[in-house]
């Protein structure tokens, strides 16, 4: 019987395969921006600030990363 050889690892090219995931979130992200554009007034505390519904909603998720990091730092 004849032997096998081994072939390439991976016929996907390393680029390839290492950009996917990050094209496609930017992607998600973009769409996110263009449905979200309406201004929205945010109470904090006493002043009002008017801004996009999509700048809101990211500082709201960078501060609550922002706090999910100090929460885990501390139980370590």
């Amino acid at each position: 019987m004849a032997e096998k050889t081994a072939g390439p690892p991976s016929t996907t090219p390393w680029w390839r395969a290492r950009w996917v995931l990050p094209l496609l979130l930017l992607v998600l992200a973009l769409i996110f921006v263009l449905e979200n554009r309406d201004l929205v007034s945010i109470r904090l505390l006493i002043p009002i600030v008017v801004m996009p519904q999509w700048a809101a909603l990211t500082i709201t998720l960078v501060i609550g990363v922002i706090i999910g990091l100090l929460v885990r730092r501390r139980r370590r």
